[in-house]
């Protein structure tokens, strides 16, 4: 029995040693690594060329569409042209917002006595509207808009009239009264006292009061009104 114990413990040992033995082998005879797979700084160089940026989709990159952005930039700073040349004005793509403010920028104009500029700011601005006439709206405000214009252009014909008028050099020299208490006007450079009716250098005297003679004035063909007072210089006016 003891012949059969010490053998079993022997053979038991004789395993437990061959184990151990067999984990210690790999570790011992683990493979070289050949010197040209390793990696360098040359090979890691070479894979970075090759290395090509590619955007995320749907992601916007302003340094990879800079040559867009700015062109879209320059597109927003821009003004806005009419036919490549001519700026759009105001309220141009509005109707309505623009009616209003031609309405406002004639009603300036006139009230500075630049007929000029109200009638031009009116004959754009009903060329541009008069199209829109099933609009009840810009229908009066087309309406509202010639008659500015024909104001304008009565107010600058008066003007013209006036100067000449004050060009025919007008000079009432006094007033008298005749025999038959009749009012006569003294008019520089004519031989005689002149009454009511009376011609003078294409005017027609139409009134006398005791310091004024009013003259009746054709000009393109409307009939103009002008006062002359006594002793009153054309040139002064």
């Amino acid at each position: 029995m003891r012949s059969l114990a010490l053998l079993m413990c022997m053979a038991l040992t004789c395993l437990v040693t061959r184990g151990f033995a067999g984990d210690a082998a790999p570790n011992a005879e683990k493979p070289t690594v050949p010197a040209a797979a390793k990696s360098t700084a040359l090979s890691f160089l070479t894979e970075e060329e090759k290395w090509v940026f590619q955007p995320t989709p749907g992601r916007p990159d302003v340094f990879y569409d800079f040559e867009q952005y700015l062109m879209a930039v320059k597109a927003i700073q821009e003004p806005v042209q009419d036919q490549g040349t001519r700026k759009v004005e105001p309220g141009a793509d509005n109707p309505r917002e623009y009616a209003k403010q031609s309405i406002q920028h004639i009603e300036d104009a006139m009230s500075q006595r630049n007929w000029i500029e109200a009638i031009r700011t009116a004959d754009i601005a009903i060329r541009k509207l008069q199209a829109n006439t099933e609009d009840a709206e810009m229908v009066k405000f087309v309406a509202t808009i010639k008659g500015y214009r024909d104001q304008a252009q009565d107010a600058q014909t008066r003007d013209e009239a006036q100067a000449a008028f004050d060009g025919l050099g007008l000079k009432v020299v006094g007033i008298m009264w005749s025999e038959t208490g009749t009012r006569l006007a003294l008019i520089a450079g004519e031989p005689r006292a002149l009454g009511i009716n009376d011609r003078v250098k294409d005017c027609v005297i139409i009134n006398i009061d005791t310091d004024r003679v009013d003259f009746r004035y054709h000009f393109k063909r409307k009939r103009f009104e002008f006062p002359r007072y006594v002793g009153e210089d054309a040139k002064s006016k």
